[in-house]
């Protein structure tokens, strides 16, 4: 490709990542470990609500000295969002992208399409992190995707994950209710006996049966024979000796909650197009309690490791079904009979199982060498983490009944609201300053991303491609400098519908909890009502039903109806709620009504609520409970609350959270036209590569390429793929700033270079400007006449983030023959590059809301261009300034900082407007 041109390319590296990240914010203080290992553990359905640690738990909260000493050797982050289910938060951490961006808005179940699915070509965490030399595993829970997925079990291996072992559903099977098919009536809610009396243990070592009477004599310590059965994977008959009433071979294979469930093994990273059409990936039934086969799984693998290494740990725990922990992991002494009821859960069985993930962090970290256990073998003594990391986080808040005071139970998991999203965060290790401390910034689940390729020496945002819009903000800095009080300026949470095939048979149901009732989560009879202790209208239900507004006249009764949409974004005090949910009084009547689901009968409405969540007497948590909802009083359907808000405070913060909110919703939608074009491989650009993708997956069902949303991929794809062939979604000025620094220059073409070639990652190829799959000259022209024209008139002058009309750029050569490349000006708004959010202040003091009068004698200077650095004020965005905003006490005036009279008058200066302090 001729002579390459010489450039200096500096390296980011692990040591340097101290100073890179406290840029603009004083100087480091800490040096970072080189190549940290990482320990990443998830708690599932654990909210900020259960953790004494976090200050909460409620009356008989969980004992977690584990989880607590680890935060006593690291930072407790007291004010983390998740999303309100476990997929889209899973994509979060794995991807650093909002579930707008990756299609993951729901709690993935069997009925979904791939586009709900994390896409096998997404630039995941286990792919950056290879980058540095690291390897990876994911053991436990999975949930990113798999039932309808070309892969089907293979899935994790074609989205980077080199090693997965553990469980790809939901959640745990279903609790057995005939306890191994002994009981045909199915009365055994907990999945065994709860019975003293002794009996015949069958158990399979192999293909051969075996069989022991279990009595007091011999039962595990502090409980009874037929619990001892369980917990050694066997089949317990009461009362009865071995040989009679042997429970058949095929019994053996009965799932039962954490007990007896599927597990699924792979090594290795298949290609991202591959497909399982042999099913050569299956699971086998493991009948060991999951908490603790997981715990063993991630010791086995880290031990086998030499070089830096990222385990995730991924517990089902605190999931439904709920089961007892073994006695061994959680000591049992009275060994109550239990319900085992997930709709309303006992809460000392709660408790048990929260405790049995805690004993098993603590043996996986002593196992590993970095800590020791106390004489009762569950509890660390000691922590030495020496160069490993250690992250603890909830996925979503906790579910419903689990729900502990003053946490609002109706406003769970599945809801945007605080209960449902406010997670605990913990993250320990030498790399922590300071430790034992809190910081009450906000922060992401989409920030664990940035963390951890920051920690193994990253640079993300030269790494991953600008066609993936990241959304993920640092952490790091919260870590090592203990004086950083923000970065984040909102924070963001979402939860929608799957995508789902117009196939009636694909449909979900109604399931009605409580007062509440879902029409798009709920597949079958037994998720519904054995699994979440709900009512199930569908097939086999009582009643059969075809909508929560059907279930709700048949009741006579009003329901809260599952919205189809919700939205939330705060600020530091306010935040802002937006739900889109079923009308049932606008039923749908003709096919021109744009349907939410594929089986709705009714359209949507749109309603807000703003909360203060500033802590009060009378809101201590500063939940977001309805009555304190400040828009109460607006008439129903007013699309601006700002003239029905009481306060001034909330009339301008409302403004400004709404503006973001829909600038945050609009930002996928030029990513989304992409793809029902014919985008499968999320590369923003219909090309050849794309045809490739079609021909993988032609006839084999679903898959990221069925653009036709039927549930096939097929000819009809293939039409809508050639007829957009050629097309260039993403604007040239972004595509090229390859390392999203607001600038298009030498630093760009560096990296360019380093890319010379056939692509062999495409994922990664970034370099790829004009997606032939190739690096050459062609591309270094486009970048070249890209850094001349989108740099005009200023540093970074075309580089906004929303989509403006681009001069073109000169012809080039491609592979359909020649083209412009040039920005589509009826394209709607670009993904976010991965910038420091605009400043989104909060009104602290609403009696400081009076506006001063621009000064007309004072002239307004010439608007500059700045582009922003690490972590500082500006963005990359041209046209806007900063004007004059004199402090509250009069000291100076600062003309530099303050973008808006939001930003002035929340810091409690006087606004000036534009000019400057001159």
């Amino acid at each position: 490709m001729g002579t390459p041109l010489k450039l200096a390319v500096s390296v980011l590296t692990a040591g340097a990542i101290g100073a890179a990240a406290l840029h603009g914010i004083g100087q480091p203080v800490h040096a970072l470990p080189s190549k940290p290992n990482i320990i990443f553990i998830i708690l599932d359905d654990v909210g900020i609500d259960k953790l004494t640690i976090f200050g909460n738990g409620g009356v008989l909260p969980p004992l977690t000295p584990n989880i607590d000493l680890i935060a006593a050797r690291g930072v407790k982050f007291t004010n983390a969002w998740a999303m309100p289910e476990c997929s889209p938060s899973r994509a979060a951490f794995f991807t650093g992208r909002y579930p707008l961006r990756t299609g993951v808005e729901a709690a993935i179940v069997d009925n979904h399409l791939p586009q709900s699915y994390v896409s096998s070509f997404e630039a995941t965490l286990p792919r950056v992190l290879t980058k540095a030399g690291y390897t990876s595993a994911l053991i436990g829970k999975y949930h990113l995707g798999s039932e309808q997925d070309p892969a089907q079990l293979c899935a994790p291996s074609t989205r980077g994950f080199p090693v997965f072992q553990g469980a790809m559903t939901a959640g745990p099977p279903s609790v057995d209710m005939t306890a191994g098919g002994v009981d045909s009536g199915g009365s055994q809610v907990c999945g065994y006996f709860q019975t003293t009396a002794p009996g015949a243990c069958y158990t399979t070592p192999g293909d051969a049966v075996r069989c022991t009477i279990i009595d007091a004599s011999n039962a595990d310590p502090g409980t009874d024979p037929a619990r001892t059965c369980l917990q050694r994977g066997g089949i317990f008959v009461p009362n009865k000796a071995c040989r009679v009433n042997e429970p058949a071979y095929s019994d053996f294979s009965r799932t039962n909650g954490y007990y007896v469930w599927p597990r699924t093994a792979l090594t290795g990273v298949l290609d991202s197009l591959y497909v399982d059409v042999n099913h050569v990936c299956g699971s086998t039934i493991n009948r060991t309690y999951l908490t603790q086969a997981q715990g063993n799984d991630g010791v086995n693998w880290w031990r086998q490791q030499s070089g830096p290494r990222m385990l995730t740990l991924s517990f089902n725990s605190m999931h439904t079904p709920v089961q007892k922990p073994p006695t061994d992991l959680v000591p049992d002494p009275l060994d109550a009979v239990s319900t085992c009821s997930n709709a309303t859960p006992p809460r000392t069985l709660l408790n048990m199982m929260i405790e049995g993930a805690d004993v098993q962090i603590g043996r996986t970290l002593s196992q590993l060498g970095l800590g020791t256990l106390g004489p009762d073998g569950r509890t660390l003594t000691s922590l030495n983490l020496d160069n490993t990391v250690v992250v603890i986080i909830g996925d979503n808040g906790s579910q419903g009944q689990a729900v502990r005071a003053p946490f609002n139970p109706v406003r769970a998991k599945t809801t945007v609201y605080q209960t449902g999203v406010w997670v605990p965060l913990i993250v320990a290790g030498s790399v922590v300053v300071s430790p034992g401390r809190s910081v009450d910034a906000m922060v992401n689940a989409v920030d664990l991303y940035k963390l951890f390729g920051d920690l193994a020496g990253v640079d993300i945002a030269s790494v991953v491609p600008p066609s993936h819009a990241l959304d993920s903000q640092p952490m790091l800095p919260f870590l090592i400098t203990p004086s950083v009080t923000e970065i984040r300026n909102t924070n963001f949470t979402q939860e929608g519908v799957a995508t789902y095939s117009p196939v009636p048979t694909k449909r979900s149901y109604p399931c009605q909890l409580g007062n509440a009732c879902n029409d798009t989560l709920f597949g079958d009879k037994d998720f519904c009502e054995i699994d979440n202790g709900g009512t199930w209208y569908g097939p086999g239900g009582a009643k059969q039903l075809t909508s929560c507004c059907a279930v709700q006249s048949y009741l006579g009764t009003t329901l809260t109806l599952a919205p189809v949409h919700q939205y939330a974004v705060r600020n530091k005090m306010f935040k802002l709620v937006s739900l889109q949910t079923l009308d049932c009084s606008q039923p749908i009547t003709n096919s021109s009504q744009a349907k939410p689901f594929p089986w709705a009968e009714y359209l949507t409405s749109t309603t807000q609520e703003l909360y203060d969540l500033t802590p009060t007497s009378a809101n201590p948590l500063g939940l977001d409970n309805a009555a304190f909802n400040l828009a109460q009083n607006c008439p129903p359907g007013q699309t601006d609350l700002t003239s029905c808000l009481p306060t001034p405070a909330a009339r301008m913060n409302y403004q400004a959270l709404n503006t973001e909110l829909q600038s945050t919703m609009n930002s996928a939608n030029a990513q989304n036209g992409c793809q029902a074009k014919g985008d499968g491989n999320l590369d923003l650009r219909i090309t050849q590569a794309d045809i490739q993708g079609w021909q993988a997956y032609n006839g084999r069902g679903p898959s990221r390429y069925d653009i036709h949303l039927d549930g096939q991929t097929d000819e009809k794809d293939l039409a809508i793929i050639q007829a957009n062939l050629g097309q260039d979604c993403l604007n040239i000025c972004v595509r090229a700033d390859l390392n999203r620094d607001g600038k298009i220059d030498a630093a760009d073409l560096g990296l360019l270079y380093t890319q010379t070639g056939v692509c062999t990652d495409p994922i990664f190829c970034s370099g790829d400007l004009d997606g032939d799959g190739n690096v050459n000259n062609n591309d270094v022209q486009i970048m070249t006449a890209a850094q001349a024209t989108c740099n005009s008139n200023g540093p970074a002058n075309r580089l906004s983030h929303t989509m403006e009309s681009q001069p073109a750029i000169p012809v080039v050569v491609s592979p359909f023959g020649t083209m412009a490349i040039t920005a589509n000006p009826g394209t709607s708004e670009l993904p976010k590059m991965n910038a420091t959010q605009p400043a989104m202040p909060v009104i602290a003091n609403p009696a400081t809301v009076q506006t001063t009068p621009t000064n007309p004698a004072i002239p307004e200077p010439p608007k500059t261009n700045v582009t922003q650095q690490s972590l500082g004020a500006y963005t990359a965005v041209p046209p806007e300034r900063s004007d004059s905003c004199r402090n509250g006490a009069g000291v100076f005036c600062d003309d530099r900082r303050n973008t808006s009279e939001l930003s002035c008058l929340n810091s409690g200066g006087t606004w000036y407007g534009p000019g400057d302090c001159r």
